[in-house]
């Protein structure tokens, strides 16, 4: 019962998200970001926005994989 409450939820998570991806490429002003002289090509908002969100979940996923592997040592 709780893997179909869990498949569940992912499911409407996953359609949630969905829905506010494509809200959001609405957006379709295009706009170049800038630090010190380093600038970017110019994309959409909505394309910066979505690969903020993409490196975050990645960074926050691979610095837990790494606090697993020198957690594991200690009891």
């Amino acid at each position: 019962m709780n893997w179909i409450k869990g498949l569940l939820f992912r499911l409407i998570l996953l359609v949630v998200f969905i829905a506010l991806f494509l809200l959001a490429t609405e957006n379709n002003l295009d706009v170049s970001l800038q630090l010190l002289s380093l600038r970017t090509p110019e994309f959409p908002l909505s394309w910066w926005l979505a690969g903020t969100l993409v490196s975050g979940i990645a960074l926050g996923r691979l610095w837990a994989l790494i606090g697993r592997w020198f957690g594991a040592g200690r009891s």
